[in-house]
């Protein structure tokens, strides 16, 4: 008699999809995140009644570069402006 349980398939699957959803979202996150803290940033200085102008970084391409394990950890915690100097 063969059982059939293709719950454990299912799972397995779903999971699969999950991490790489879980992949592309930090992707996308690591690349705006410092446009997005900007904005939060006037929106504060806005409320505040402050008159503050801060400058934006452009979104860089080395943040689209492929990584592999020899470069994955390079440029981890830094802002866009630290890499220029």
């Amino acid at each position: 008699m063969k059982i059939n349980n293709n719950k454990g398939q299912g799972l397995i699957e779903y999971l699969i999809l999950v991490a790489f959803m879980a992949i592309a979202c930090i992707g996308v996150v690591r690349a705006i995140n410092h446009t997005v803290n900007t904005k939060f940033q006037e929106v504060d200085y806005a409320l505040r009644g402050t008159k503050k102008v801060i400058k934006r970084d452009n979104i860089d391409l080395n943040l689209s570069k492929r990584r592999d394990l020899s470069n994955f950890m390079n440029g981890v915690g830094q802002t866009n402006e630290h890499k220029k100097q």
